[in-house]
């Protein structure tokens, strides 16, 4: 019993350091690292992050920042980077990040290459055509996306939002530098976009981390509470046997409020239902794109006995 015991906290430690980043950024109104042992140069400018918190992003607009981080995977070494991102464009290339040297499979780096559709291919760059690992994805703008890599032994994976979009095997890289970059690819700076929450590792996290890392870190918005029902006044006048209304702030009625008629209103962002009620504050909502349901409520009979 003991010994099983010991095992199972064993595993249970593996796992969890297993889970603990090297290197962590989440630019919270920061270019340092959570540790404060590192930061990325260059000109900052700070926006809403996913969740809508105010300076809780970095914009990268045609520029590029850089930094220093000694203790990034080497060689051939097990790595694992996930990066949160929100396309304004993607007309041009987007070169999200990068590190290592310009020569055959010494460079690591992801792109999401330009597009005039709504597809677009990623690219997991290890410099030289034969070592890259290339992906179609449906793409658009201004969508927050989760992009995570982890490479252990001679198997190369790409993700995102949790789901595996590509495996390459066969592929040996042999990464070398210490200068990581976002929004340039070597020396060449291209990107239109919003970054936030950089995590590094040391080791390849499984298809099952990496999906629950993304449900933990995925925007989470508040279901809408069913509204408190509000008493309204409003001004009836009969025109030649036809009843309408006004109501006295000057809001007009509605179809739905006339005839009886109740609609509800359900709104999804990526597949999650966001709001659920006959009401909402649009205003509320966070940049981004959304899918509008609007469906008849089941009429109430009344019956006799």
């Amino acid at each position: 019993m003991k010994k099983f015991l010991l095992t199972f906290l064993f595993v249970s430690y593996l796992n969890i350091n297993a889970q603990t980043p090297i290197q962590e950024f989440n630019f919270n109104g920061t270019l340092n690292n959570t540790a404060n042992t590192t930061s990325f140069m260059g000109i900052d400018n700070f926006v809403a992050d996913r969740a809508g918190d105010i300076k809780g992003a970095q914009r990268l607009t045609n520029k590029a920042l850089e930094a220093v981080i000694d203790n990034l995977p080497q060689g051939k070494s097990a790595r694992t980077i996930s990066i949160w991102i929100k396309f304004n464009d993607i007309s041009n290339a987007n070169y999200i990040w990068g590190y290592g040297n310009a020569y055959n499979a010494q460079y690591c780096g992801l792109l999401q290459q330009g597009t005039a559709s709504s597809n677009s291919d990623l690219s997991l760059a290890a410099w030289g055509a034969s070592n890259d690992v290339i992906v179609s994805t449906a793409l658009e703008k201004y969508v927050w996306y989760n992009y995570t890599i982890t490479y252990e032994g001679t198997t190369s994976r790409i993700y995102r939002d949790g789901k595996l979009l590509k495996y390459l095997e066969g592929m040996t890289r042999s990464t070398k530098g210490n200068i990581f970059r976002l929004g340039e690819i070597n020396t060449t700076i291209g990107i239109n976009a919003d970054v936030d929450d950089l995590k590094i590792y040391d080791v390849a996290l499984t298809p099952e981390q990496v999906s629950e890392l993304y449900e933990k870190e995925k925007p989470v918005i508040i279901l809408a509470s069913e509204p408190a029902l509000e008493m309204k006044t409003s001004k009836t006048v009969v025109t030649k046997g036809k009843t309408s209304g006004k109501l006295s702030g000057g809001t007009i009625i509605t179809s739905s409020d006339v005839n009886g008629t109740t609609k509800n209103i359900e709104v999804y962002s990526q597949g999650q239902k966001i709001v659920g009620s006959n009401a909402m504050n649009i205003n509320d909502l966070p940049e981004g794109t959304y899918l509008l349901k609007i469906t008849n409520a089941p009429s109430k009979k009344i019956t006799s006995k």
